[in-house]
């Protein structure tokens, strides 16, 4: 077993949420080759296949941004098995990288799926992940702005569905001053899924005037589904600004009599809204062929 997904300070271990233990066959797993991209101008794309096609399969992607230059990396993460994908930004100083990652994996699949970033001075990342409701998905983030001025903002969207694990810890350790972080993440859990969000938002000791803000909204469209929250923010440094907070739901009879008043039954209602929850983030990846894959994993699982 492998511990992933940790928090950086624990809680009640009866809640089974300061960290996961992974099923993960080391010496059965084929190391696929690394991949290095060295960003030099601006505006740039480049796209990431990332395909497991073994039983057991894993890859390293480092994306090193210079200073002054920009770059949006789209990454789509493809198996039927079990997949391993370890991806590291090195944001130097007025640099900004944009990660866009989406899922497309089998039903009985599993992916871990992590992400480490270093921002020098007024480096940014954005993170944006779409997790479209096929197979597992382990996601383990870890931001560390450690320039003045640095920044981060992240769009999650997931679905969970039939029995499905979806399982996202995201850290943000502020070092910096004045340096600024924004967890935005919203999903829908149907059948009998299961999910964890972690979210934590850390200010060092010297990261002065800096702010940090976070928020998730969850659907929860059945009775048999498990849903745990769990924002965090720590502090070592008086002259801050975090907040944090979650908002959890479910299909309420006002909102269900107002779709079964326009003809909508129940199981339609509960795919629209499953749907609305992801397409939300999907429609901020900004890039025609990104986009039109994730409507099509969705037009797979929930219609059109």
């Amino acid at each position: 077993m492998t511990l992933i997904n940790r928090l950086p300070t624990r809680t009640w271990n009866r809640l089974g949420v300061n960290e996961t233990a992974l099923s993960w066959d080391e010496n059965g797993t084929t190391e696929m080759s690394p991949l290095t991209v060295d960003v030099t101008g601006r505006k740039k794309v480049v796209r990431v296949e990332v395909n497991g096609e073994n039983e057991f399969s894993r890859k390293k992607v480092t994306i090193n941004a210079q200073s002054e230059t920009s770059v949006t990396v789209i990454e789509v993460l493809s198996t039927e098995n079990n997949l391993a994908v370890e991806t590291e930004l090195n944001v130097k100083e007025n640099a900004l990288v944009r990660l866009i990652q989406v899922q497309r994996s089998g039903e009985k699949s599993l992916i871990y799926n992590k992400v480490t970033s270093f921002c020098d001075e007024s480096g940014r990342v954005e993170l944006l992940q779409v997790f479209p409701g096929k197979g597992d998905i382990y996601s383990d983030s870890l931001i560390e702005l450690t320039g003045d001025k640095s920044s981060f903002k992240s769009d999650i969207g997931y679905l969970g569905q039939r029995e499905q694990t979806v399982d996202i810890n995201l850290v943000v350790n502020h070092y910096g001053k004045s340096t600024e972080s924004e967890i935005n993440a919203s999903g829908a859990l149907k059948d009998s899924s299961s999910k964890i969000f972690r979210g934590t938002i850390d200010f060092k000791t010297g990261s002065s005037d800096s702010v940090g803000n976070e928020k998730e909204t969850v659907l929860m469209l059945g009775d048999d589904v498990t849903n745990r929250t769990v924002p965090l923010i720590l502090c070592a440094e008086e002259n801050v600004v975090g907040n944090h907070g979650a908002s959890i739901g479910q299909l309420d009879d006002e909102t269900l009599f107002y779709f079964e008043s326009r003809g909508i039954g129940r199981d339609v209602a509960e795919k629209l809204l499953a749907r609305a929850s992801i397409e939300r983030v999907a429609r901020l990846i900004g890039d025609e062929e990104a986009e039109g894959a994730v409507m099509n994993l969705l037009d797979e699982e929930l219609g059109r």
